[in-house]
């Protein structure tokens, strides 16, 4: 927030500035990342700061080269005063600084372009974020956890409520995130990596000092799901090799392969019934291709039960199998509702420009769509599909993230 010229004043006194100028320059622009409002204990909040300026801080925290390094411990909340100094002007920024949270009754947003953003289940109140200085792929709650990794590099973060924020070194380019904890472990799907140029598959157990399993799994696999077939059995898609695989999580092996058409992104799977259903993003000279729209995969004789073609760029895959609903994401502006033969059951929902990967929380009765050009999440009743609240979320959300 901007602040008056009598406390910008007694801010440059304080900090061995001087006085204003009689005429100041127009100030120098954002001092801090355009996310953090309320900022949780652990967090690293990139600093946007204009050429030549200069930063300080009154209140907890330092600066660590071009980033707010937030304390590990904070034992209430409080504010911080980023101030920006540049040429005689000044603009501050107060950010609030919270304790780290409990994670019990919340739910989480990752969004790409400040963090992970946690809220109150019941009622979709924002709580805080976890501000990255990496951009988030995904995250999951793994057995009262919280784990998030970055779309580039192989950072990698696991908050947990007792002991805090942990580093982890994960396998680069995450592209998605699975707890199996039939099998006790964390899959993480990583884009493309030399020397083969196919994506990986890596496995974390419950060990620290193991190493993890890696297994390759096609060109740029996107979409992870539990087969809910057997224990510890985990779908994968590779958008650019048009594959559906399943893994054993627990050997570490790849068991079965199928085709199912182009570009598979997202899956999902109605586990009573042994139906997986995978988006098909199909693209055509850069324009969306009759060839996409969506599978329906019998994970049993594992084979193609019934396909939907459409034009529409499909993304994500919820299911509701209690309604035998099928929920699918497009990037043209659509939500299709299908049933597991890929009949239209319901008038297409259109939440926003471009719907991102859908999540359903089945206590709550709710659906959620992520809408990142928008920085908001659509939520709708899941008997009546009728949108009952917007969840206002910092920039870019890719997921709604629950237990």
């Amino acid at each position: 927030m901007q602040i008056g010229i009598t406390l910008l004043t007694a801010l440059y006194v304080a900090l061995g500035a001087g006085s204003l100028p009689a005429t100041p320059a127009p100030p120098p622009g954002p001092s801090a990342h355009p996310c953090a409002q309320r900022v949780f204990a652990g967090s690293r909040m990139p600093l946007q700061l204009p050429r030549g300026a200069t930063v300080a801080l009154l209140g907890p925290g330092r600066i660590a080269g071009a980033d707010l390094s937030v304390p590990a411990q904070l034992p209430a909340a409080g504010e911080t005063l980023i101030v920006a100094t540049r040429g005689g002007s000044a603009s501050a920024r107060s950010v609030t600084l919270l304790p780290a949270p409990a994670l019990n009754g919340t739910l989480a947003t990752v969004d790409a372009d400040c963090g992970i953003t946690l809220y109150t289940r019941k009622s979709l109140t924002p709580l805080g974020t976890f501000v990255t200085a990496d951009s988030p792929a995904d995250a999951i709650y793994d057995r009262g956890k919280l784990l998030w990794a970055a779309a580039a590099g192989t950072s990698a973060t696991r908050y947990d409520p007792a002991a805090g924020l942990t580093a982890l070194r994960h396998a680069p380019d995450t592209a998605a995130l699975l707890a199996d904890p039939a099998a006790h472990v964390v899959a993480q799907a990583s884009r493309d990596l030399p020397p083969s140029g196919d994506g990986a598959l890596t496995l974390y157990g419950d060990d620290p000092s193991a190493a993890p399993h890696r297994l390759s799994v096609g060109e740029t696999p996107e979409g992870l799901a539990l087969s809910g077939d057997t224990a510890g059995s985990i779908l994968v898609t590779a958008t650019n090799a048009g594959t559906l695989m399943e893994v054993d999580a627990r050997t570490a092996r790849v068991t079965r392969t199928l085709h199912v058409g182009p570009r598979p992104f997202g899956v999902a799977v109605d586990a009573a019934r042994g139906l997986a259903f995978v988006a098909l993003n199909a693209i055509t000279a850069m324009r969306p291709s009759p060839a996409g729209g969506v599978v329906a995969v019998d994970i049993h004789r594992w084979h193609t039960r019934a396909v939907r073609h459409a034009a529409g760029l499909a993304l994500g895959v919820a299911v509701d199998p209690a309604r035998r609903r099928v929920f699918v994401t497009e990037e043209l502006g659509t939500v299709l509702v299908l049933d597991e033969e890929l009949h239209t059951v319901h008038p297409a929902l259109h939440p926003c420009e471009l719907p991102w990967l859908p999540s359903i929380d089945f206590a709550n009765q709710r659906l959620f769509v992520p809408c990142p050009r928008e920085n908001r999440v659509a939520v709708y009743d899941l008997r009546t599909l009728r949108e009952t609240a917007r969840m206002t979320t910092t920039a870019y959300p890719l997921r709604v993230v629950l237990p």
